[in-house]
């Protein structure tokens, strides 16, 4: 995950946020245009991330469920404002899926991969958030394919690609950037992070580790085609 340090105004965000920038280095960790995200390395580490209105408020909550499982980080705080949604979660040790120390043995990498998002599936479902997330993401990619609700739901993270988990030598530290998850088909993950490792690597050639490391026996291959075939 790179960081920029920046020099940045605090003044217009909300007061119990803008404290957290008091004597404290400020780094830009954005890497996408739908939200900023700023990493504050002061008496209380932390990120901050500054998105639209009611853009944050999932991730907020879903968050809040997945740490319950001590596997994402702790939302410190979510709040928002006429224009701008603002979310706070503590800062944890370790990088993330892309870093070159894990692209440079990307055999590895791929089968953690699978390894982890398997950890994740496994969830109870229980008070999980947003019961019938496939179908509202699969409207968000404006899919008019016909989609049949899984028999198996599983807890998804809903945006499974490498910069969206946190690893320590190859081992699991958290899921991030969690706004899309809920309850839903394992087959949307699996899709996504197939993508992610050849979008990530620039190469086909480690989808099987992916695979082998989550598991054969658990995903239909021919769901997965159809995953494939259907967010295309």
């Amino acid at each position: 995950m790179e960081k920029k340090r920046i020099a940045f105004n605090a003044g217009a965000l909300p007061l119990g946020i803008r404290s957290l920038f008091q004597g404290a280095d400020v780094y830009d960790s954005s890497c996408s245009e739908l939200a900023r995200t700023l990493f504050v390395d002061g008496p209380k580490r932390c990120y901050v991330k500054i998105g639209t209105k009611s853009a944050l408020e999932s991730e907020a909550i879903m968050g809040s469920f997945l740490h319950r499982h001590r596997l994402s980080p702790e939302p410190f705080a979510y709040e928002t404002d006429d224009d701008h949604d603002y979310l706070v979660t503590e800062a944890i040790d370790g990088e993330d899926g892309t870093d070159p120390a894990f692209l440079e043995q990307p055999a590895k990498l791929a089968f953690a991969f699978g390894e982890h998002l398997r950890m994740l599936h496994t969830l109870p479902l229980e008070g999980c958030p947003y019961p019938n997330r496939t179908n509202e993401l699969l409207v968000e990619h404006r899919s008019s394919k016909i989609y049949s609700p899984a028999t198996d739901p599983v807890v998804m993270h809903g945006d499974y690609c490498l910069p969206n988990i946190i690893l320590i030598e190859f081992a699991f530290r958290a899921f991030i950037d969690v706004g899309h998850g809920g309850v839903g088909d394992r087959h949307y993950d699996l899709t996504w992070g197939l993508w992610s490792l050849q979008h990530n690597l620039k190469s086909d050639a480690f989808g099987d580790h992916f695979l082998n490391g989550y598991g054969r026996t658990y995903f239909d291959d021919f769901n997965l085609r159809y995953f494939r075939n259907l967010i295309r």
